[in-house]
């Protein structure tokens, strides 16, 4: 990747899609926590926080004799998980706007926790080796990262379905604006190249939904509604194409009766390692 832009534009309703992709890959968020040994008491970094579903999700499990701190470089992202914060009563979490390559604190933590954050940076190995200098001798990093395919074939069936040529959209906007494909894949490496020894239990999980009673429908159409600028440009569709405000309901008219199949992103693979 030579280039680092992030695929998804902020706005409300991307906010939205990132809280329900949240709810998605929660339980095995959760299990990577406990694995990794974040518990009671325990002081957190949390990078590329967004709107603050995993430091959320960290500061109740670290309980109040622990805190949290969510970095975000996006400003909207951080007022937004400020808010959420307060709304939910969880006092024990704050939120920075910083790149969370830049952060340098005055104690460093127990632990680091990402979800979804080395696939969007142009060098995951420097990222990853600067963001340790925050985490303790002993202290624990636990990441959860995607794989995408771009080459592969589309899990959606039926294959002919308008839900599969979304699929394909998004694939090629994520192609387009240089996403590192494999993330998941390559935890394990760079934490050995960042000189960690990360445990060798892996975890993988596939959100698999489907349509059109269940989610599939809503959830393919937000991503392609925050993605349309990298989609666009990538060649793969036009906006009259998409037609973003009548998707949800073609997908719905296009679906055969026995329904439709899928997982409408990749899968999520977890890994931690200790601070030697």
């Amino acid at each position: 990747m030579t280039r680092e832009r992030y695929p998804f534009e902020s706005s409300g309703d991307e906010r939205q899609r990132l809280i329900a992709q949240a709810r998605l890959v929660a339980p095995l968020t959760r299990r990577l926590i406990e694995r990794a040994g974040i518990a009671s008491g325990m002081h957190v970094l949390d990078i590329g926080s967004g709107p603050g579903d995993v430091a959320l999700l960290t500061a109740r499990i670290v309980g109040p004799g622990g805190t949290v701190i969510g970095a975000d470089r996006d400003p909207t992202q951080v007022a937004f998980a400020d808010q959420r914060a307060r709304a939910e009563g969880v006092t024990n979490v704050h939120f920075v706007a910083q790149d969370f390559r830049d952060i340098e604190l005055s104690s460093p933590v127990d632990a680091i926790i990402g979800r979804l954050v080395l696939m969007y940076v142009s060098d995951p190995l420097d990222a990853l080796r600067r963001v340790l200098r925050n985490l303790r001798v002993g202290g624990v990093i636990a990441l959860q990262e995607s794989v995408i395919d771009y080459e592969g074939p589309v899990l959606i069936e039926p294959l002919d379905s308008l839900a599969a040529k979304v699929v394909e959209w998004f694939r090629a906007g994520f192609k387009h604006a240089g996403v590192h494909p494999r993330m998941g894949l390559r935890l394990f490496g760079l934490m050995r190249a960042a000189g960690l020894d990360p445990a060798s239990e892996i975890d993988m999980l596939v959100p698999i939904q489907q349509g059109p009673d269940g989610a599939l429908f809503s959830l393919l159409t937000a991503v392609v509604r925050s993605q349309m600028p990298a989609i666009v440009a990538s060649g793969v569709a036009t906006e009259a194409e998409i037609d973003i405000e009548t998707l949800e309901q073609r997908l719905i008219a296009d679906a055969p009766s026995t329904g439709v199949v899928g997982y409408f992103n990749s899968g999520h693979v977890g890994v931690w390692a200790r601070k030697p």
